[in-house]
């Protein structure tokens, strides 16, 4: 029987057929948001992937059906995780999740995918990020990422007040989000890191463009959402040698042609360049593969490993392969997967340790809900610092001198030192806040 390709699909056949390249690298430009609202990635049936990404219930524990009703909807119950906020790898590479619209391709090439954007301008620029698509939305631009960062402006669903309660004014602008980073400190536990990632690493920039690249998903990216694209190669695994297709005759679907839905009953292996592709529930397409034109990023050897650390930079931790002897510092150990190089303090022989040890005790919302299990963190991530925007008692000031690596070194209302460690330097954010980063 001969399948009949319809109409409507025939234009998107070619118009993806056109825009193949632009599917796969690109500029464009950036926005920010945590609406809270439960992820469009986080439904079934919205790509081939091994499993949607997680969504949570409204004090943010992982729920196990993604048939739940978004949060945002009346009755419904889940929202988007907190893990699915941004972390910074170094001074220049960080990872996160965002929204997009790509031109020149669907939702089911997007969702689960990574794209590695590279800033070029604002105070990030040259700065680079590995996002992993976890939404869509048809009110983005072509070629436009919206960052997920709590705290970024929660939309006109004002989804995260239905989530966690409490006032609209806690989450600053509904586009745009809170105005400085001490207002981080009035978040929910679970979101206060990713907000403190945009007024740290991010050093607060406002929607700067991007040129971007679509990649193969880190583990660390994966892991945290869950979700991995089945035409995404696991990183340090071979990919098999794909066989040559079977003949249209023995059961392979044409591209154009169905290939799969809740109705559908015909054979479902789509022919080689095409992957069978989501339309609605009832309805999947073979359509050219968006992984079969992707560019590969260019392999260049690796720069030789130190044999010893700088202050400030990492020294040990679980698989860490780099150095953990430290020039003129100390090695502190963080925890199992993180250890540093710090100055000794002015007495000599102990380390300045920024930051001390987790509470056990869950944390507590201030409208009563309680934050209890620990975030999705891949093995070796560092989570971003401090916990708040003043020194803990872990770090005074008044006992060095000067102000740590992200301790606040500026600001109208601060009264602290104005003096960083030496390597670093006091950059200015906005008038109520400057702190101490690498130079």
């Amino acid at each position: 029987m001969k399948t009949i390709f319809p109409a409507f699909l025939a234009s998107v056949f070619f118009d993806m057929a056109l825009g193949a390249g632009s599917a796969t690298k690109g500029t464009g430009t950036t926005t920010r948001g945590w609406s809270c609202c439960k992820n469009s990635c986080s439904w079934s049936n919205k790509a081939l992937v091994n499993s949607p990404v997680i969504s949570c219930d409204n004090v943010d524990n992982l729920l196990n059906s993604p048939a739940r009703r978004d949060g945002c909807e009346s009755g419904g119950g889940s929202f988007a995780c907190s893990d699915l906020s941004p972390w910074a790898a170094s001074n220049d590479l960080s990872y996160g999740f965002a929204g997009v619209n790509i031109a020149a391709s669907n939702e089911s090439a997007w969702c689960c995918s990574c794209y590695q954007l590279t800033f070029t301008s604002g105070a990030v620029n040259g700065k680079q990020m590995v996002v992993q698509v976890v939404n869509t939305g048809s009110d983005l631009g072509n070629d436009q990422f919206d960052l997920a960062i709590p705290g970024g402006g929660q939309g006109n669903l004002q989804g995260c007040t239905k989530e966690f309660g409490g006032t609209t004014d806690l989450w600053g602008a509904s586009y745009g989000g809170v105005a400085h980073r001490e207002d981080c400190n009035a978040l929910p536990d679970p979101l206060k890191a990713g907000c403190y990632w945009r007024f740290d690493w991010f050093r607060n920039t406002d929607n700067p463009t991007v040129s971007w690249e679509k990649v193969t998903c880190p583990e660390a990216l994966s892991y945290v959402s869950g979700c991995r694209r089945n035409d995404d190669p696991v990183p340090g695994k071979v990919t098999p040698t794909p066989t040559k297709s079977a003949p249209i005759e023995s059961g392979t679907v044409a591209q154009g042609s169905q290939c799969g839905g809740a109705t559908y009953k015909g054979p479902t292996v789509c022919v080689s360049g095409t992957v069978c592709t989501y339309v609605d529930e009832n309805h999947y397409y073979c359509l050219p593969d968006p992984a079969s034109t992707r560019s590969t990023p260019t392999v260049t050897s690796s720069t030789p490993i130190p044999t010893i650390a700088q202050v400030w930079d990492q020294c040990g931790g679980n698989g860490w392969p780099g150095p953990y002897r430290c020039k003129d510092s100390q090695c502190v150990k963080f925890d199992d997967f993180y250890s540093q190089c710090q100055p000794y303090s002015s007495g000599g022989g102990q380390p300045v340790v920024t930051s001390k040890p987790q509470s056990s005790a869950p944390a507590t919302y201030p409208w009563g809900g309680q934050w209890t299990r620990p975030h999705r963190t891949w093995p070796g991530q560092v989570p971003n610092q401090p916990t708040s925007g003043k020194p803990t008692s872990a770090n005074p000031p008044a006992a060095t001198g000067y102000a740590q690596l992200y301790d606040q070194c500026g600001g109208l209302t601060y009264t602290g030192t104005k003096n960083c460690a030496p390597g670093l330097k006091c950059v200015y954010s906005d008038q109520w806040y400057s702190q101490c980063q690498k130079a």
